[in-house]
């Protein structure tokens, strides 16, 4: 299992090449909910998301000698900015699996990289076991979006901010796609009793909550949702599952509706943007009081939103009160 001070590590490993992204004070979150609330703006992170910070301790980890190989990753768009990033600092050669139905703001944030993108797969599992059956083929280096130690290493750095920003934290809510996020950051908090990980997905793709009550991996979700950086399911004999069942406090299951409101509340009350997966921590936080009085952060995953879902969100729901 990984512990704390491999996160440690892994932040003395990539610290000097990232943002420690900001901790900021949430007084309209606070009100609603009854709870001291904190927002972790990982959505200010190189390249719009939390991502890089499990590529760079990945890349880092690998021998030089294996860089002459090629990289190959698969995602459905944050990785894949985080993979093309490391791609020029560390001057590798890239190939990167899309799906087919990747979002329009999330296809544009790697027109300057340049790795050669292959679109393919209905979801991010068929996708990714494209990439990986490539990787094989080519003898290349696969940079996997979650399941590896080193990616939920770098990931769980994000929890040792939060500690440092806020000892004092209670709870911490995480949206969940593949699970590499919260595995690190629970695994970071696991030997802190009093820190509750939360996770967090949408109903229509809630595959880590499915797989978690059932004790075996399940297929993905046929459903649509709007949070697609969480959506596509889970990979076979994936570790996140594994440290999501151990180590997991409890879930919050959001409809779409819940999910659309809280991206327009941080840009109303907050003029802060975020991708709908990473609202919905804050979806949980404006449905429910069952976090008062705790000191409770909200990890804002990334930035990511189509212009006309937004513009849909906005003349919809922007002048709720």
């Amino acid at each position: 299992m990984i512990t704390a001070k491999d996160i440690e590590s892994a932040y003395q490993n990539i610290k000097n090449d990232i943002y420690k992204t900001p901790l900021i004070f949430s007084p309209e979150l606070s009100e609603i909910s009854n709870a001291k609330v904190y927002l972790k703006l990982e959505n200010l992170q190189h390249t719009g998301s939390f991502k890089i910070r499990g590529v760079l301790n990945k890349v880092k980890s690998i021998d030089k000698k294996e860089f002459k190989k090629p990289f190959v990753a698969a995602s459905t768009g944050n990785h894949a900015a985080a993979f093309g990033y490391a791609s020029e600092k560390f001057g590798f050669k890239g190939t990167l699996f899309l799906p087919e139905k990747t979002s329009e703001a999330k296809v544009n944030a790697l027109k300057n990289y340049e790795i050669k993108k292959i679109f393919y797969g209905k979801n991010s599992m068929e996708t990714e076991a494209k990439a990986t059956a490539y990787a094989r083929e080519v003898d290349g280096v696969l940079i996997h979006p979650y399941n590896d130690v080193e990616i939920i290493k770098g990931q769980g750095t994000v929890a040792l901010e939060i500690k440092e920003q806020l000892p004092e934290v209670d709870t911490v809510l995480v949206p969940i796609g593949g699970g590499g996020l919260i595995s690190g950051i629970a695994s970071y908090f696991k030997d802190d009793e009093k820190v509750d990980v939360i996770g967090c997905q949408p109903v229509n793709a809630a595959e880590m909550y499915q797989s978690v009550q059932k004790g075996s991996i399940v297929s993905p979700s046929v459903l649509d949702t709007i949070s697609d950086a969480s959506a596509g399911g889970i990979e076979e004999g994936a570790i996140t599952y594994e440290i999501c069942k151990e180590l997991i406090s409890d879930f919050e299951l959001i409809e779409e509706e819940a999910i659309k409101k809280a991206v327009a509340f941080l840009v109303k009350s907050h003029h802060i943007l975020v991708e709908p997966t990473a609202a919905m921590p804050v979806s949980a936080l404006l449905n429910t009081n069952i976090y008062r009085g705790k000191n409770v952060v909200l990890v804002l995953t990334g930035k990511k939103i189509n212009t006309s879902l937004l513009t849909e969100i906005l003349n919809k729901y922007g002048n709720d009160h």
